[in-house]
């Protein structure tokens, strides 16, 4: 059984408030780049230049073109202060926008920072086991085809001896096949499309489909290989998942805290505000 299917990430935080609770944090050697008029501009600035760009513009930018962009940045703002463009009100709506996501970044990182040390998510861990419920999983190898001709001719050779793996990297369409030979592992109904589940879990161990079964990918041919009842997975594998859990629930905690001290009035039904 995967870790992502048997712990879930705590449900969303109460209301709007969505930061990361992760914050840059310099390099040991900050490099100086540049300097422009007596002003410096360090690596770590090109690497936060970096990420407000968008992915696709972010991906050609070199070195070069990013100091290039940050010595440009840099001038503009010399003169925009020059210029007294420090009062206008949108760089002060700016500013203070600005101000307020670093807040909420800050007192998430503070609020959501837990001590809980290895022995203490093994406790987590263990009620977790406690309460678990295994699910019927499935082991099985396939061959995917274009029609289903070529997936019937493909279930006649191997009734007649071929080997089912030696087929697959052959044969089949899925691009996996030609270094698993067909082999998914194991699985839950849950997991895969239904016609597939279906068939496969309606087979007895070593069965072969007396058919091709379609999907939205094409005909398959599939071979049941194991049957089990799935197990919550190790400790060490979930380790993490549990840590941000637990980060998630202390800041939870936090949140609502501040709420029941809070006096809060609802002038208007959010239902009919009207956003751009």
């Amino acid at each position: 059984m995967t870790k992502r299917v048997w712990v879930k990430t705590a449900a969303s935080l109460t209301g709007v408030f969505i930061v990361s609770m992760a914050l840059p944090v310099l390099a040991a050697s900050d490099a100086v780049v540049a300097i422009v008029n007596g002003s410096e501009i360090h690596q770590s600035d090109l690497t936060e230049l970096r990420k407000t760009l968008p992915e696709s513009v972010a991906k050609q930018m070199t070195p070069f073109r990013l100091a290039d962009i940050a010595i440009t940045n840099k001038l503009v703002i010399e003169d925009a202060r020059r210029g007294g463009m420090t009062t206008d009100p949108s760089v002060k709506k700016a500013i203070k926008g600005a101000e307020e996501q670093g807040l909420l970044q800050v007192w998430a990182q503070k609020k959501g920072k837990i001590r809980e040390d290895d022995a203490t998510l093994k406790s987590r861990y263990d009620e977790m086991v406690k309460a678990y419920e295994g699910q019927e999983e499935v082991s099985v190898h396939h061959i995917l085809s274009e029609t289903e001709e070529q997936a019937q001719a493909i279930i006649i050779e191997l009734k007649e001896g071929a080997k089912f793996e030696d087929v697959a990297k052959a044969k089949s369409k899925d691009p996996t096949a030609t270094t698993n030979g067909g082999d998914i592992g194991f699985f839950t109904k849950q997991e895969l499309v239904p016609e597939f589940t279906n068939a496969a879990f309606a087979l007895k161990q070593g069965e072969l489909t007396e058919h091709p079964v379609k999907t939205q990918y094409g005909w398959h041919v599939i071979r049941l290989d194991e049957r089990r009842q799935s197990s919550p997975p190790p400790f060490d594998q979930v380790k993490d998942d549990l840590r941000q859990r637990a980060a998630q629930e202390t800041l939870q905690k936090a949140l609502d805290a501040l709420r029941t001290k809070a006096k809060i009035e609802m002038k208007v039904s959010v239902d009919t505000v009207n956003y751009p």
